[in-house]
């Protein structure tokens, strides 16, 4: 017998396996113990092969917001430079405000990238030590050339990069150590395809020089700290261990599938819904060709139609969609293929929304 097709199209928070959200339900286990010891030893492994990375990776129980606070407090010495063009562009650089940074914003349009020749601009101006980017920005779908942003960033020696991978993580390609980053970071209810809850980061010496002079690097959140401890093989504090326990299953199963073969699923899928959009023409793709990310992909659609309608009426036949997160935008909606999906369900998701539009 079949199963029946997955209907949660969410871009973030993501369907779980069924063998992952079972392996929630193990017995409790000392966080000091050797038995957390062993699962802390093979998280990393995991971790690191899915970050690219030869470098520990921090993991901390909270969002993915948590280490995007903890990379500004421990990274940003007091101006920043944050690449804003969407919603999480627009989250890093409030952060650092509130964390009494001079912040400049560099706005990009709207279901753009920012191209090299800009920044190269933009590093004329005022002096900045840190500059923040966000490589898949799911509230529009764009997906940045993180790698050619750093090449220009990477030789100036008093600049932190603080690069936001929470979207493209598991699903493409994502290499801090060929990016030269000072620090990625992601979570888990993403293309990871885990439940909420976790959080990652690899940060390089060069932010942990800077974040030796930082005075309010705050405690829980001390990147610098988490750092040490992923190093040292231990747990910082105590950890979600279902959440782990979760997390370890679910390494378990992208190791089965190879890292490669998922991304390129979620490049297929997002192939799926342009190759759709090409077919019908009735909504057009809100992120520039060649700039699409293959996690999530946000959609214009025809005048007249309310982004808001068309979510509450598939939502009363039990899929789910999102719409934007721009108040004043009724036109756009976002379908997050990620995670575990596969591209014979986003093929059915995609028939039942064409007759709608």
């Amino acid at each position: 017998m079949t199963s029946p097709p997955q209907r949660f199209w969410l871009p973030g928070p993501v369907a779980v396996h069924p063998d992952v959200m079972a392996a929630m339900q193990q017995p409790m286990i000392g966080h000091r113990t050797p038995a957390a010891e062993a699962l802390r030893a093979r998280i990393d492994l995991g971790m690191r092969q899915i970050f690219q990375t030869r470098r520990p990776v921090a993991v901390a129980t909270c969002s993915a917001t948590g280490l995007m606070e903890a990379a500004i407090r421990s990274g940003v010495r007091d101006s920043v430079l944050c690449v804003v063009s969407g919603a999480f562009g627009e989250r890093f650089a409030r952060i650092a405000e509130q964390c009494d940074k001079e912040v400049i914003r560099l706005h990009v349009p709207r279901g753009e990238a920012l191209e090299p020749g800009l920044l190269a601009t933009m590093l004329d101006g005022p002096p900045v030590d840190a500059v923040t980017l966000v490589h898949g920005e799911t509230s529009t779908g764009v997906q940045h050339p993180v790698s050619e942003l750093l090449h220009l960033l990477r030789p100036l020696p008093d600049v932190v990069t603080i690069v936001d991978a929470v979207t493209t993580l598991a699903a493409a390609p994502v290499d801090p150590d060929g990016w030269g980053a000072d620090v990625v970071f992601s979570g888990s209810q993403k293309a990871l395809g885990l439940p909420p809850g976790l959080a990652f980061a690899t940060v390089t010496d060069r932010f942990l020089e800077r974040a030796a002079e930082q005075r309010d690097r705050g405690l829980y959140l001390d990147l610098a700290a988490l750092h040490h401890d992923a190093a040292a093989g231990r747990w910082s504090q105590t950890p979600a261990l279902p959440q782990l326990f979760a997390l370890d299953r679910q390494l378990e199963r992208i190791a089965i599938e190879g890292l490669k073969a998922r991304w390129n699923r979620h490049r297929a899928m997002r192939e799926k819904v342009e190759n759709w959009v090409a077919s019908h023409g009735r909504c057009t793709l809100f992120a520039t060709a060649g700039r699409r990310a293959d996690a999530v992909t946000a959609l214009r659609l025809a005048p007249g139609k309310s982004a808001a309608e068309l979510v509450r009426t598939l939502g009363a036949e039990g899929w789910q969609i999102a719409t934007t997160r721009d108040d004043n935008e009724d036109r756009i909606i976002r379908i997050g293929h990620m995670g575990d999906a596969q591209p014979e369900d986003l093929a059915q998701l995609l028939s039942t929304i064409e007759p709608r539009l």
